[in-house]
């Protein structure tokens, strides 16, 4: 989630030309996947460097397609050394057009940070860890999702406003794990007849028949529903991959963290990398 200062669509929406004095934009990357990106609040050591540390493991991710590296035993010594591995880092102003306020103008002023690594670097570095790059065709994911709120049931897609922050937290996610992701056309959903009912039942296989399999659509089902129990958010999650179907999920959190759960999941089952949890 960005900080609370921020709002997500002025995250998602600041602009790309909207540069502070002195700073330059990110250089192009050989390979877009060798790339992460954070928030600071300034672009002195004691924020740079923390941001640094969260970037690394984020692009080991995003090249491997493996989320479990975040959590493997060696990332936590290997984060201490992340100065050493950018060959860019550059800054974007979120608060670009508006008028600096108290120490907004330097120390508190929210910066996107990108950082962009060589590709040996992190293919040298991916081995440490015993993993390697994700070098296949990945996938467009088209997601399939039933939605259970208080009092309002739909399933996603491309244009019901209920579902404006998913679509844009699905897209977070999308980028975060080197994927793409597909929110399906209202249309479809009603020409397949498919419902909040419906859905959870439907197989893949006939998912995947809505989908065109030439540009790599391949369909991520899933369930989301509002506990009051837990004040949070029960997923489970559905993907078919050499004719096996596997299912994920969690209990708890908000969706940001469910749509996290479901593409990284896809990503890890698709590169190769085992299940998730």
């Amino acid at each position: 989630m960005p900080h609370t200062f921020l709002t997500r669509r002025s995250f998602l929406a600041a602009s790309a030309s909207a540069l502070g004095a002195g700073l330059k934009p990110a250089a192009a990357a050989a390979n877009p996947l060798y790339r992460a990106r954070t928030i600071v609040t300034g672009m002195r050591d004691e924020t740079r460097i923390p941001g640094l540390r969260r970037c690394l493991p984020q692009v080991l991710v995003r090249v491997s397609g493996n989320p479990s590296l975040e959590a493997h035993p060696l990332m936590p010594e290997i984060a201490k050394t992340a100065e050493a591995f950018p060959s860019n880092v550059s800054y974007r102003d979120l608060y670009a057009f508006r008028p600096i306020r108290d120490e907004q103008g330097t120390r508190d002023r929210p910066y996107e940070m990108t950082v962009e690594y060589d590709v040996p670097a992190i293919d040298a570095l991916l081995a440490r860890f015993g993993a390697k790059p994700w070098v296949e065709d990945r996938p467009r994911l088209v997601i399939f999702l039933a939605v259970h709120h208080i009092g309002n049931e739909y399933v996603l897609s491309s244009t019901i406003d209920a579902g404006d922050l998913q679509r844009e937290a699905f897209q977070d996610a999308a980028w975060r794990y080197g994927l793409e992701v597909v929110i399906p056309a209202e249309r479809m959903l009603q020409q397949a007849g498919l419902d909040v009912a419906s859905l959870p039942q439907a197989p893949l296989s006939t998912l995947q028949s809505l989908l065109d399999a030439s540009v790599g659509q391949r369909p991520l089902a899933g369930t989301l529903n509002w506990s009051r129990e837990l004040l949070g958010w029960t997923s489970t999650w559905r993907l078919d991959h050499q004719g096996t179907e596997h299912r994920w999920g969690a209990d708890g959190g908000n969706f940001d963290a469910a749509f996290r759960l479901a593409v990284g999941g896809a990503a890890q089952i698709l590169s190769g990398n085992g299940t998730p949890d």
